[in-house]
């Protein structure tokens, strides 16, 4: 009995003890627990350019595709040949007025 009123009297003591540890961030983390901040890694003027190719004789693929943004605005192109020997060209711009593409098939 005399064990049960000594859990019962000290478990509001150890319960109600502040847990170190939990909910405290070092000052060099952000909440999204990323180390910096997001304003060292944005870029006012992203700008990348990429391309690839494949060609796969024994599969029959062939695929090119190729990619620039400057700022807002990305503009690109990619190529491939459709199921029934078509080369089918794609060339694409998207930015804030929107997408619009043109497809040519030869």
């Amino acid at each position: 009995m005399s064990k049960w009123l000594l859990v019962l009297l000290l478990s509001p003591v150890c319960l109600s003890s502040p847990q170190l540890g939990f909910g405290v961030l070092p000052p060099n983390i952000n909440n999204q627990g990323q180390i910096g901040s997001t304003q060292e890694t944005f870029d006012d003027n992203p700008q990348y350019s990429f391309s690839y190719q494949i060609a796969d004789d024994e599969e029959q693929t062939y695929i090119t595709q190729s990619e620039n943004r400057d700022g807002d605005q990305v503009t690109g192109s990619y190529q491939y040949v459709d199921p029934f020997g078509s080369l089918i060209i794609v060339t694409y711009t998207a930015g804030p007025m929107g997408y619009s593409e043109t497809r040519e098939v030869r």
